[in-house]
C-alpha cells in the first residue's frame, strides 16, 4: 500500500490520484476515499513548545542557541528533502534525551557561526555563540552518550537506545561537517553504520520494534546510508570496506508514482546509490564466466528499468504539483532531475570497457550541458539561498556540477560549471562547494597542460596523448582535520599503474 493511502481503500482499478476524488473510480461508480493529506513540513505544537521548557536548558547562551536551531538551522539543514526529521523529530527527541539535546543545542551554534564566518563578517560570532560553544556543548552529549553505551553492555541491546546512538551519529556527523573536519565526519558516519549494522543483523533481538523513540529506525538508516554514499562517490577505495551486508545496495520496488518529493528523493537516491554499488564491484571483480555476464547484464537491466519508471513517476508528481508546489518543491524536483541524467549518463557507459570510459563521456555532452543549465536555473531563482554559506542534507547540486566540471570537453562549459562551484558557498554534508571546485580546477589545469604539451607533437600522435592525459579518477585521502592528499590519476597513469598526480589541498 502507498504511503498516505487509507488502509480501508480497495480498488479493482489503478487509483490516479486527482484531488478530491480519483476519476477513475468515480466515473466507474465506484467511491474514492482519496489520499490523507501529506505530513505537514512545519514543526509541530509540541516542538513549538520546547522553549517554554526552562528545565531543559542550563543557560541563557543554550537557550539561545536552540533556539536558533529551531528556527533557522534545521530548516537549512533540512534542504528541499527532510524537513520532517530536522524540524520536528530530532526536535522532539530532544526533549528526553539529553545527549541529542546538547547535540541540538551544540549545531545551533556551530551553524550560526558557519553562516557568519564569511570575511565580511569574520567577528560576529564570539566564545559564547561560536565554535567553542559547539564544542562544550558537543562534550556534553558525549559524556550522557557514555551512559547510553554503558546501559547498552549491561542491559543489552534497546532499539531506544541504537536509535538514540544513531541520532547522535548523524548530529556529531553534521556537527564535524559544519567545522570543515570532513575526516571526522566520515568517521562518525562509519561508526552509525557499524552499530546499525550490528543491530540488524541480531537474529535473537525480541524488543518492540515500534518504540516510542521519536524518529523511526529507517529514517536514521537511510540518513546514515544518505552520508555514507556520499564517502562511496567521494573515495572509490571505500567500497573495499569489510560490511555484514553492503550498505548501498537496498531492494528497488517498481514504482509508478511517487506520492511526494520527500519519496521521490528517497527512491532516487537509493537507485543512485545501488548503481554505485553496482559500478565499483563490476570495476573490483569483472565478471569472467557465463553466469556471472549474465547476472551482470540482468542487474544492468534492471537498474535501467527503474530509472525508467523513476522519470515518469516523478513526471506525474511534477504535472500534479505544477499549480500548487512551493519553491522548496520546485527545487527538489529539478534536483532529482538531475539525478535522473547522472544516472542515465552511468548506464549509457559500458563498466566492462573499462579503457574507454573516459572517452565515452565525448558521446554524452549534451546531458552534462542539460544538467550545467539545470545547475545555473536552480542557483538563478534561488540566488539568496545558494549565495549565503549553507549546510544541508539530501541530495544536491554539487556532485552534479563536479561531473560537468570534470568531464566536459568543452573549456566554456566546464568554467562555468567551476564559476559556480567556486561562486555559491555550499556544503551539502560532505560535498563541499569550493573545496570541490578547487579539486576540479586541478583536474582542468592537468588536462590543460597536456593539451598545450601535444599541440607541440605530431598530428598522429596527439589524440593519443590527449586521451591518455584524461585524469580518470581523483583518489582522495583526508589526511588530517582540514587537509586532503590528492592523487590524479589519467588515463595513461591507470594504464599502466602509476599513482598519477599528487596534490595537497588545505582549508
Amino acid at each position: 500500500m502507498p504511503p498516505n493511502t487509507k488502509p480501508r481503500r480497495i480498488r479493482k482499478v489503478k487509483c490516479d490520484e486527482a484531488k478530491p476524488h480519483c476519476t477513475r473510480c468515480t466515473s466507474t461508480g465506484r467511491k474514492c476515499d482519496g489520499y490523507s493529506p501529506p505530513p505537514s513540513r512545519t514543526p509541530s505544537p509540541s516542538s513549538t513548545a520546547l522553549m517554554e521548557r526552562p528545565d531543559l536548558f542550563k543557560s541563557v547562551a543554550e537557550k539561545r542557541s536552540f533556539s536558533f536551531f529551531q528556527s533557522r538551522a534545521s530548516t537549512q539543514l533540512a534542504g528541499q528533502f527532510h524537513m520532517l526529521f530536522w524540524s520536528n523529530e530530532v526536535l522532539q527527541a530532544a526533549i528526553h534525551y539529553p545527549s541529542v539535546r546538547h547535540l541540538v543545542i551544540a549545531l545551533g551554534s556551530a551553524y550560526e557561526w558557519f553562516e557568519n564566518r564569511a570575511p565580511r563578517c569574520a567577528n560576529a560570532a564570539d566564545s559564547s555563540g561560536g565554535m567553542q560553544f559547539a564544542m562544550q556543548q558537543s562534550n556534553h552529549a558525549i559524556r550522557y552518550m557514555g551512559d547510553v553505551f554503558s546501559l547498552q553492555g549491561a542491559d543489552g541491546q534497546s532499539i531506544e537506545r541504537i536509535c538514540c546512538i544513531l541520532t547522535a551519529s548523524i548530529l556529531f556527523t553534521y556537527l564535524a561537517s559544519l567545522q570543515g573536519n570532513l575526516l571526522q565526519a566520515i568517521q562518525h558516519v562509519r561508526s552509525g553504520l557499524r552499530v546499525l549494522q550490528d543491530f540488524e543483523s541480531m537474529d535473537h533481538f525480541s524488543g518492540p520494534r515500534s518504540p516510542s523513540y521519536p524518529v523511526p529506525v529507517l529514517r536514521l538508516r537511510t540518513l546514515l546510508i544518505s552520508i555514507y554514499g556520499q564517502v562511496r562517490t567521494m573515495i572509490n577505495d571505500e567500497s573495499l570496506l569489510k560490511w555484514h551486508h553492503d550498505p548501498l545496495i537496498s531492494h528497488l520496488e517498481p514504482v509508478s508514482y511517487f506520492m511526494s518529493v520527500d519519496e521521490a528523493h528517497g527512491y532516487v537516491e537509493r537507485l543512485f546509490h545501488n548503481l554505485q554499488a553496482f559500478l565499483q564491484a563490476t570495476e573490483r571483480f569483472p565478471p569472467r564466466t557465463i553466469e556471472e555476464l549474465t547476472a551482470f547484464a540482468s542487474r544492468r537491466k534492471q537498474l535501467r528499468s527503474a530509472l525508467t519508471d523513476s522519470c515518469e513517476a516523478l513526471d506525474l508528481l511534477a504535472t500534479r504539483y505544477q499549480s500548487g508546489k512551493s519553491a522548496n518543491e520546485s527545487s527538489g524536483i529539478i534536483i532529482l532531475r538531475l539525478y535522473h541524467i547522472l544516472i542515465d549518463i552511468r548506464l549509457e557507459i559500458d563498466p566492462l570497457k573499462p579503457a574507454s570510459r573516459e572517452t565515452a563521456f565525448d558521446n554524452l555532452q549534451d546531458r552534462l550541458e542539460k544538467i550545467l543549465t539545470y545547475c545555473e536555473h536552480l542557483v538563478e531563482e534561488n540566488n539568496t539561498v545558494y549565495r549565503t554559506p549553507s549546510c544541508t542534507s539530501g541530495l544536491g547540486i554539487v556532485l552534479p556540477l563536479h561531473t560537468v566540471a570534470a568531464r566536459s570537453r568543452n573549456p566554456q562549459r566546464r568554467r562555468r560549471a567551476l564559476d559556480l562551484l567556486l561562486s555559491i558557498d555550499r556544503r551539502e554534508c560532505l560535498w563541499d562547494s569550493i573545496l570541490t571546485g578547487r579539486i576540479a580546477t586541478k583536474t582542468m589545469e592537468i588536462e590543460e597542460h597536456a593539451h598545450s604539451a601535444a599541440m607541440a607533437h605530431r598530428l598522429e600522435d596527439q589524440a593519443q596523448e590527449l586521451d591518455h592525459a584524461r585524469v580518470r579518477e581523483v583518489k582522495i585521502e583526508f589526511t588530517e582535520e582540514k587537509k586532503v592528499l590528492l592523487q590524479y590519476v589519467t588515463v595513461g597513469d591507470w594504464k599502466v599503474g602509476r599513482r598519477g598526480t599528487q596534490h595537497v589541498i588545505e582549508w
